[in-house]
């Protein structure tokens, strides 16, 4: 089986503002934020610790944030990550990062994580950390071992099953490759949801282990349900209840959010979605620190 085509690459309590989704409640919605720091600084990201969040401009940051908690003892080997996202992010050149299983200071993970600005122009540098290859990084350093994918993406996930298939009965030394860089015995698995009512309807978080830490893991681009380039957002109250779901679904061990511009349909469709999360997560976004 060959790498899976790009995900994303190929674009290479509340207090209610709206009743219905329109252009007008998106500008007042995203002129309550004030800077756009976010949109201007394309590694923008920051975090608030005490509630173990970090945000982000671009997704491959997700991974670094990941593996600092790891550092801290705040997540522990195996972790069950609950992706919600338009894309899969399931691109597994990830485990091919330089430096990936070597890294062991914050400053290693953060030189691995670093990823590629799409949209300089220029030349994606070989074997780099992107917005659609860090799940399988942490698979790669057994951070991760179970991913619940909630996206509405038509493709069926890359699963650890179908890499060991096609590395030994087509033989395929790609397969091979990614196999030889994941932990000996690996046993990563994984759900899919095609939506977040089914996931909220068959999954029962007091049936996960309260041994295994829990990473919320947000893609705000979920609530850009277009296929093109006109954005078309769900309504604002289906928006607000998903979060609110997600919020109270268990006692979140992290939280990683990307706010991903391009594929919510802009910089004002951006903002709109980020102020209806930190609006729902109770975050001040001015309390937030730097990484």
């Amino acid at each position: 089986m060959p790498l899976r085509k790009r995900n994303k690459r190929a674009w290479e309590w509340l207090k209610p503002v709206c009743l219905n989704y329109n252009g007008k409640d998106r500008k007042e919605k995203a002129s309550e934020g004030g800077s756009l720091e976010w949109f201007e600084h394309f590694d923008w990201k920051v975090f608030f610790p005490e509630q173990r969040m970090y945000i982000m401009r671009q997704h491959n940051w997700a991974f670094a944030a990941w593996e600092m908690e790891r550092l801290k003892g705040n997540l522990q080997p195996q972790s069950l990550l609950v992706h919600v996202d338009a894309h899969l992010d399931d691109t597994p050149d990830g485990v091919f990062v330089p430096g990936l299983l070597e890294a062991k200071s914050v400053e290693q993970i953060m030189a691995v994580a670093q990823g590629h600005d799409y949209a300089s122009g220029q030349v994606c540098p070989p074997d780099c950390m992107q917005i659609d290859n860090f799940i399988w990084a942490g698979v790669a350093r057994n951070t991760i071992g179970k991913t619940l994918f909630v996206s509405h993406q038509d493709d069926e996930v890359l699963s650890l099953s179908m890499l060991r298939y096609d590395a030994v009965h087509k033989r395929n030394q790609n397969c091979q490759n990614i196999i030889d860089k994941l932990p000996a015995g690996c046993t990563y698995t994984h759900q899919r949801f095609m939506d977040m009512d089914s996931f909220l309807r068959e999954v029962d978080p007091n049936k996960w282990s309260p041994q295994q830490t829990k990473i919320l893991d947000i893609d705000l681009d979920y609530f850009n349900m277009s296929r093109d380039t006109t954005p078309t957002l769900q309504p604002l109250e289906e928006i607000r209840a998903s979060l609110l779901a997600l919020r109270g679904l268990c006692q979140w061990d992290a939280i990683t959010v990307a706010i991903s511009p391009e594929y919510c349909g802009g910089k004002e469709e951006a903002d709109y979605l980020l102020h209806i999360f930190l609006e729902t997560f109770e975050i001040n976004l001015a309390s937030a620190r730097e990484w």
